[in-house]
């Protein structure tokens, strides 16, 4: 739900500011997850939110940045969205529990949109 509600802001205020500058399409569209921000959840709350606006149809990239669990226990890995219970991550090794914070960080990468002039 966390990768909804993130992913709908995003696209909304992505469309806001297109519209500000005139865009009437959106080619291809590069968002940037946590490894922790489901790739499955995103996609397919970026088809819902997206739908009648200029992104619909642009070629989603994603790019995935690890996000990497450290323990005070020695234990590291990356995470994914597998890995957590909500916002809380469980070390196996020494069963202590710690929020990560950027667990469903998206930001946009880059915006190629049609030219108009060109069109």
């Amino acid at each position: 739900m966390h990768e909804y509600s993130a992913t709908h802001a995003l696209v909304g205020e992505v469309v806001r500011q297109l519209k500000t500058r005139g865009v009437e399409k959106v080619l291809a569209i590069r968002l940037r997850r946590g490894s922790a921000f489901s790739e499955a959840a995103l996609r397919q709350a970026y088809a819902a939110s997206s739908a009648g606006t200029m992104l619909e149809n642009a070629e989603l990239i994603v790019e995935t940045i690890d996000l990497t669990f450290r323990c005070a226990c020695g234990y590291a890995r990356v995470i994914n969205s597998e890995d957590l219970i909500g916002h809380m991550f469980v070390c196996p090794d020494c069963g202590s529990t710690r929020e990560v914070d950027d667990a469903h960080d998206l930001s946009v990468g880059e915006i190629t949109i049609e030219d108009a002039e060109l069109a």
